[in-house]
């Protein structure tokens, strides 16, 4: 698949890169799919894969070599959008691993290589919230690590390791959440934290999902158990972050082609219970239960059980039953789903779990 092979250990020191993503404000959601690769030799994710996000479209592909280039929409339509690059001091490199296939090769067996610090900014977006997918696999290496931060509450991610036949947070990639004012921005950080940093591309999420966020324990409803108030939108605060964890929806909520994916992140490692209710706990305030707030109430489907990686996780994974046939949910439902996690260190009561935020869900036809 790639040829453009190379040992970077030895390259490291010059491998200082730095993007600036600039988003002109458009109608439609600003959501993006982007894939750094070689333009000489650009095998590019198809239009319907939609990777960790549950996100499918449009990939753009974009190479050292391009400057301020426009970005697609994930409809393919050309947007305002464009990347501009401030430092050319980057490297793109290929190595086509046998672990992976398909578009998940094509996404990750191609990238970017990093070595001091590098910035991207996504600026002059519209007001709202977002998830940022970053996909930081070596393809080349499973001993390579990069730690990314995004300046949000989530904290600091690192990422790498070997590779686990599926996207999977923590491993392949870090995923971050921001809430943003009208003409904000949003700066993602990647750095070398183990002998190399890469960095595959990104997807950026515009919340405009039929996901109503209910059930939080920043201090606006419900009080947490001990005055353990989270952040804005997220669950009570927890032994690892004091911002909480926090439950976000991709893809869509539609019964004749559910892609939903819950993802959560903010917890500690370990394992992590995500649920679906048919009713909202206490009108969608919550209630008191463990180290947080129980959201999701009434006839209660254990969706299935993951371990965290890097705080992170999400629901379904690939081999997964999916959320609406595991919910056995019907169009015009509406249902609450949070994730239920383990937080063993003495932090606040007795029990050992902690609870995300709720999201209230209607499902389409």
């Amino acid at each position: 698949m790639h040829t453009n092979l190379r040992s970077r250990t030895a390259q490291i020191s010059s491998r200082i890169t730095l993007l600036v993503l600039v988003l002109a404000p458009c109608a439609a959601a600003q959501s993006f799919n982007v894939d750094f690769a070689s333009l000489s030799n650009p095998p590019v994710p198809s239009s319907a894969y939609g990777a960790a996000a549950g996100q499918p479209g449009h990939w753009n592909v974009i190479d050292v070599t391009v400057v301020n280039p426009p970005l697609l929409g994930l409809g393919g339509a050309a947007t305002a959008i464009t990347l501009t690059r401030s430092n050319l001091m980057t490297i793109d490199f290929g190595f086509d691993s046998v672990m992976t296939q398909g578009d998940d090769g094509a996404l990750m067996d191609d990238g970017e290589s990093i070595g001091g610090p590098a910035v991207w900014t996504f600026s002059h977006l519209s007001a709202g919230d977002y998830a940022v997918y970053t996909y930081a696999w070596a393809s080349d290496s499973f001993t390579y690590r990069t730690l990314v931060s995004c300046g949000s509450q989530d904290p600091d991610q690192i990422v790498g390791g070997t590779w686990p036949g599926h996207q999977q947070a923590g491993v392949t990639y870090a995923l971050h959440h921001a809430s943003v004012p009208a003409g904000g921005s949003i700066t993602i950080r990647a750095s070398t934290y183990q002998v190399a940093g890469t960095i595959n591309g990104f997807q950026l999420v515009r919340s405009d999902t039929p996901a109503q966020t209910v059930c939080v324990g920043d201090g606006s409803g419900t009080a947490c158990p001990c005055g353990n108030a989270g952040g804005p939108g997220r669950g009570c605060a927890n032994s690892v972050n004091s911002a909480g964890a926090r439950l976000d929806a991709s893809g869509t909520a539609w019964v004749s082609g559910d892609s939903f994916v819950l993802s959560g992140s903010g917890m500690p490692n370990g394992p992590v219970l995500y649920i679906q209710g048919s009713t909202a706990m206490n009108g969608g305030l919550g209630v008191a239960l463990g180290d947080g707030l129980r959201c999701a109430g009434g006839l209660v489907v254990r969706l299935g059980t993951k371990s965290n990686v890097g705080g992170a996780s999400s629901y379904p994974q690939p081999g997964d039953t999916s959320i609406s046939v595991r919910g056995a949910v019907v169009a015009g439902g509406t249902h609450t789903y949070q994730a239920w996690y383990r937080n063993a260190a003495t932090y606040c009561t007795a029990d050992t779990f902690n609870l995300t935020n709720g999201l209230s869900v209607i499902w389409m036809p």
